[in-house]
């Protein structure tokens, strides 16, 4: 054995015989090589099982969303530009055609209704977001937990209340007579009662007046939450180089704030162009008698029939309209979003 393990030294080159129990483990090794190849094979076909499992339940849990979805959304979507494109004025035949556009953007009550709608975007978003802003500082500002968690949930009350019990609310405190709160606070100075529903120089104004402060709830809570997650630090070391308040509000504030102020521009235009104050004036004619409508408020009319005319066809088209318009508006915003987010990233 010592002369054979010498001669293996000498030439290293030369193969050696393999014994049984080199071969024994080669065998093992492979073997646990297959083992373990199979083992990964069935976890794979598992974890596959799994998936297709899961994606089953959730298909499950989200079919009645859907179906809600398909019939509410989509088929609505459906019937409005059926009609909207339809030349017949019943239902019995369906011929595409423009001319109902024709005769919408030619009525002079829906060019005031159009009117109304973007005076109501320019005015109440705005204005909405500076009170909001504002309000949402000071509440972020309070020390008091308690103070502060009362305060937010008095502005954020007239949000989960129904906004035609808000709106019927608001217009008994804008009453034309007398008993109308503002006519009396007005009174107690020697001034007139003023017709706020009946007069057109006041109506639109009552329409905004609430329309900012129907805003002005969810705004709050959102721009506070904004403000309260702003790091402390930042104003800490602002105010350690002498920064003055107001600098800081502008400086550091505003520009943290700024994804939240883009999200609720977006959301109040597009609610703004759905405004219905159906609650301060009862019915659209009415609306149209002051020149106060809006266009959700005259395409319900032209649905319903209310007012005295019935049109599936005009409210359909109309329906169009304001879809493109939001559309087009929304796509602007988001071009002037993307540019204030690069900016103050």
């Amino acid at each position: 054995m010592a002369i054979t393990s010498l001669e293996e030294k000498l030439n290293p080159s030369k193969p050696t015989t393999l014994t049984s129990s080199t071969l024994s483990a080669q065998e093992v090794n492979k073997s646990l090589k297959t083992r373990l190849t199979s083992m990964r094979t069935k976890m794979k076909a598992k974890r596959t099982t799994k998936r297709e499992d899961n994606v089953f339940l959730q298909m499950i849990w989200i079919t009645p969303a859907l179906a809600f979805i398909a019939l509410f959304i989509f088929f609505s979507a459906f019937i409005v530009f059926k009609n909207g494109f339809n030349s017949f004025p019943l239902d019995i035949k369906w011929a595409f055609t423009f001319k109902v556009f024709e005769v919408v953007a030619h009525d002079p009550t829906f060019q005031r209704a159009l009117i109304n709608s973007l005076l109501y975007v320019v005015v109440t978003v705005p204005i909405g977001l500076v009170f909001s802003i504002g309000i949402a500082k000071a509440l972020a500002s309070l020390l008091s937990k308690r103070t502060f968690s009362f305060l937010q949930g008095l502005f954020f009350l007239p949000y989960v209340t129904s906004a035609m019990a808000v709106a019927m609310a608001f217009a008994f405190m804008f009453s034309s007579n007398s008993a109308g709160i503002f006519n009396k606070i007005f009174g107690l100075f020697g001034i007139e009662a003023i017709k706020w529903l009946e007069d057109p120089k006041y109506a639109i104004l009552t329409v905004l007046i609430f329309g900012i402060w129907r805003s002005l709830p969810f705004q709050i809570v959102m721009l506070t939450t904004a403000f309260m997650r702003i790091n402390t630090q930042y104003y800490a070391a602002a105010s350690a180089d002498g920064m003055k308040k107001w600098k800081q509000f502008w400086r550091i504030s505003i520009p943290q704030i700024v994804p939240t102020i883009i999200y609720l521009t977006t959301v109040g235009i597009i609610g703004s162009f759905k405004a219905f104050p159906l609650g301060l004036f009862g019915s659209e004619k009415k609306a149209e008698s002051v020149n106060a409508q809006t266009i959700v408020f005259w395409i319900y009319d032209r649905t319903t029939g209310t007012g005295g005319i019935q049109s599936n066809q005009m409210a359909g088209a109309a329906s169009i309209i304001l879809l493109a318009i939001i559309l087009v508006v929304t796509i602007i915003n988001r071009r002037v979003a993307k540019v204030l987010s690069k900016r103050y990233r």
